[in-house]
């Protein structure tokens, strides 16, 4: 089974319980260790936590498979963002962190932003 990484997105609606699918399905892709995380998604998780917070949810991501950003994803990633935005697409900075790396490592996203469907060859998980 490939790796996935988890979006913040899904991470927060798991985390909150907010949707019992999402719940569901990341306690699977958990379970079955295919969940990975990287930089960004770690940035956005860790810049929402409360104090309280953070000591419940970081160790679990301590566990996780780190993705790794070399030194030509910045290039790629701003040739990625230019290619978007010349066919009328704009989506958050991190967001073109986050698709660049799926793309490079060949991972599956497993997100809940719709934006993510504009970046070709980008593998997504559905959430059902």
């Amino acid at each position: 089974m490939p790796p996935v990484l988890a979006d913040t997105s899904a991470w927060i609606d798991a985390l909150n319980g907010k949707t019992t699918a999402i719940v569901s399905k990341m306690q699977l892709l958990l379970n079955e260790d295919r969940i990975v995380t990287c930089g960004p998604v770690l940035f956005e998780i860790k810049r929402g936590l409360r104090p309280v917070e953070r000591k419940k949810i970081l160790p679990l991501f301590d566990a996780l498979v780190r993705l790794s950003f070399e030194e030509n994803m910045w290039e790629a990633a701003g040739d990625l963002d230019a290619s978007l935005r010349s066919k009328g697409i704009t989506i958050p900075p991190m967001d073109v962190l986050i698709a660049t790396l799926c793309l490079r490592h060949g991972v599956f996203l497993f997100t809940l932003d719709e934006h993510f469907h504009s970046v070709p060859g980008l593998k997504i998980l559905p959430t059902a």
